[in-house]
């Protein structure tokens, strides 16, 4: 585990919580992580065992104070001999993370400054947050920002429209209405925002920074289609008609600019950002076929493969948690060229981006939280050495 990796967890909330046994979700998130990348089991029980001999983030001691705690632990384990020496060790890294960056002094920062404060000083760079604009079929536009959970949207075609108590968007039948299924309604997303929708036939889409999804009110009987833009995930829901030897299930066609996607029940991930190098599908569970429209040549896909589309359609082998990461909350980067990091960065965080073209094929490494401040992303990156970034107003400028 590198710089990257040791900075990311020690800004990311739910790692400190695994740490102390505080939040029982948080521990079970981290044993599953370290079940899935056993290597990394030794690197987290050093740095477990500092924050512990830290009373990391408590808030209660003085900057100076937990430093010279640090000085003392690195230098009590470098006498005993008690880590390996591999490069770097552990604990050295450890020390660079926290000494180059403060992690500690930011939290004590965080604890004594006023709340209205810290809101003025994060307003550029505040993570993003779960928010969208519904056109309905009239072209009226409904902001849900401002619809409290559990409130109608909106009725129409027969169709009742509520912003349920979990705060996703949900569709439910009230009455009969064959036009309805000509009616479309669309949700966008923009940057530093995502949404969940549950369609009208219970399929649920989650919808990343600057995604658009479009859908009727009623889905024909015969087939499932919706299009769309940006990043989603979905779960569709399996549905047949007919009876006995005639019964089939209706397939769900998912259309991008370059693709059409046959899903008969899955879960799945679609990113199809005009700005990608690629509009790839990755798929959890189920099966489905990927057609380009350009060159109508298929894939099928498996569990933990992906199509990448370009030119040409091919399928790749992929950690489908890592392509569906951000669905959990979180940013994981393993190996990722920085000009993809900063894609990603920008349209989570909205804030535009400025990088030299020789340094967009940097390679990183790492797992932060999706809900850190954007100087948590940009303290990671420096502390590798490889890069040094200024954030001037809603602009990230990388420099060397």
């Amino acid at each position: 585990m590198d710089e990257l990796n040791l900075q990311a967890l020690l800004r990311d909330e739910s790692f400190i919580n695994y740490c102390k046994r505080t939040d029982k979700e948080d521990i079970e998130k981290w044993e599953k992580w370290l079940q899935k990348y056993p290597e990394h089991q030794q690197s987290i029980g050093e740095l477990k065992t500092t924050i512990l001999a830290l009373g990391y983030y408590s808030g209660e001691e003085s900057v100076q104070a937990n430093y010279s705690r640090l000085q003392q632990q690195i230098k009590k384990r470098s006498d005993q001999h008690r880590f390996k020496k591999i490069g770097k060790t552990v604990w050295f890294k450890i020390a660079a993370a926290l000494f180059a960056v403060g992690a500690i002094s930011l939290f004590l920062f965080r604890q004594q400054v006023p709340e209205e404060t810290m809101a003025t000083v994060q307003q550029v760079g505040s993570p993003g947050k779960d928010a969208a604009v519904l056109t309905l079929k009239d072209g009226s536009v409904i902001s849900l920002a401002d619809i409290r959970k559990g409130s109608v949207v909106a009725l129409q075609g027969g169709v009742e429209i509520q912003k349920n108590k979990d705060g996703e968007l949900v569709y439910r039948a009230v009455e009969q209405d064959v036009a309805a299924t000509a009616a479309v309604n669309k949700i966008t997303t923009n940057r530093g925002n995502q949404y969940q929708v549950i369609l009208p036939d219970g399929s649920k889409a989650f919808l990343n920074a600057n995604s658009t999804l479009t859908y009727p009110l009623k889905f024909a009987q015969n087939a499932r289609t919706v299009r769309m833009t940006g990043e989603i995930y979905f779960e569709i829901s399996k549905l047949e008609i007919g009876t006995g030897a005639n019964r089939k299930r209706i397939p769900f066609y998912v259309e991008t600019a370059e693709q059409k996607i046959e899903v008969l029940g899955t879960h799945f991930n679609v990113n199809a950002y005009p700005d990608e190098p690629y509009t790839t599908t990755t798929l959890l569970e189920g099966s489905v076929r990927v057609t380009s429209l350009k060159r109508n040549e298929s894939v099928l896909l498996k569990p933990g493969q992906r199509s990448l589309l370009n030119e040409r359609l091919r399928i790749d082998d992929t950690d489908s948690s890592q392509d569906i990461a951000w669905t959990q909350g979180d940013f994981v980067f393993k190996g990722e060229e920085l000009s993809s990091l900063l894609r990603k960065i920008s349209r989570w965080y909205n804030v535009d981006v400025e990088c030299p073209q020789r340094l967009e094929k940097l390679r990183f490494d790492g797992m932060v939280s999706r809900s850190q401040p954007l100087s948590t992303i940009i303290d990671m990156l420096e502390i590798t050495g490889k890069v040094k970034i200024k954030l001037n107003g809603r602009r990230l400028i990388v420099i060397d």
